[in-house]
């Protein structure tokens, strides 16, 4: 006796759905590359000095790959490997009492050269310290909302430190840089950023900037990231005048250096970009670092 075996029928997926689905494989890339050029379009340039606007020279930055830094490069420059880059932190607060307290800490180093055969390696250090009061509230639920009496909140300092040592073949002595943020209500709510470069013989100050060179309407950034006053980069300043700047992103970088300096000075400053690129991306989920 044979038994005869049932063919079972497999579906086939209609020729539409399958065309529909291949041209969402195809399209979609091609839309998320057109959006992400069309916002970095949109992203104007950060305001510089008028003296370096006229006696500077201007480099857009194109960046390489991921992992432990953005593989940068501008002008002759490039930053070629890095290592490290963990984090360790820690965190407390009273069983009984409001008071908090936050800490972290990251290391990283990367090599950054120049087309002359020109060789830096950059270490850095960025901590940040949090102190605050988080008091809880009475609540109460609703059907439709709640309401908490009584609660309070207050950062009382916020630190944020990045500390940054440059040893290249192009100098006899090591080259030390240090960008710092304070914010809180000890430092009357204001925020205080501040920063230098410096080998012990010649000091270099590092600005913030937080404006456009044309500001106008707002960008696709702006409107993304909330507001017009976020970081959009640093000038270098010594002796009262502009020697090089550098935009952080999110999506355009940008390096400026002055007419006036010398191939050392380009790559020490050249290599404190990078550094600073890397550090103060601005961050579109949250933040303005890759902390």
């Amino acid at each position: 006796m044979m038994i005869k075996k049932s063919k079972r029928s497999i579906p086939q997926i209609p020729k539409a759905m399958n065309l529909t689905s291949k041209l969402l494989l195809v399209c979609l890339p091609v839309t998320l590359l057109f959006f992400q050029s069309m916002v970095t379009h949109a992203q104007k340039i950060m305001s510089i000095s008028e003296e370096l606007h006229q006696n500077g020279e201007k480099f857009e930055v194109v960046t390489k790959g991921g992992g432990r830094i953005v593989k940068y490069h501008f002008n002759s420059y490039r930053v070629t490997s890095a290592k490290g880059g963990w984090v360790k932190g820690k965190s407390s607060s009273g069983l009984f009492s409001a008071y908090e307290t936050a800490s972290s800490e990251k290391k990283l180093s990367f090599e950054f050269v120049s087309d002359q055969g020109d060789t830096a390696v950059v270490y850095l250090n960025r901590n940040m310290n949090y102190e605050g009061i988080n008091k809880s509230g009475l609540t109460f639920f609703g059907n439709n909302s709640t309401l908490t009496i009584g609660g309070y909140q207050e950062i009382l300092e916020n630190s944020d430190n990045l500390f940054g040592i440059i040893e290249t073949n192009m100098a006899d002595s090591t080259w030390n840089f240090a960008v710092s943020e304070n914010f809180g209500s000890r430092h009357g709510g204001q925020t205080a950023l501040v920063g230098w470069l410096t080998d012990g013989q010649r000091r270099i100050d590092i600005y913030p900037v937080y404006h456009y060179q044309n500001p106008g309407k707002k960008s696709a950034i702006d409107l993304m990231v909330g507001s017009q006053i976020w970081l959009k980069g640093f000038e270098f300043i010594e002796n009262g005048s502009p020697i090089g700047a550098v935009q952080v992103g999110p999506y355009k970088f940008v390096a400026w250096f002055s007419k006036k300096n010398d191939p050392m000075t380009n790559f020490v400053i050249g290599s404190s970009f990078a550094a600073l690129m890397h550090e103060y991306q601005m961050d579109l989920d949250g933040g303005t670092s890759n902390f």
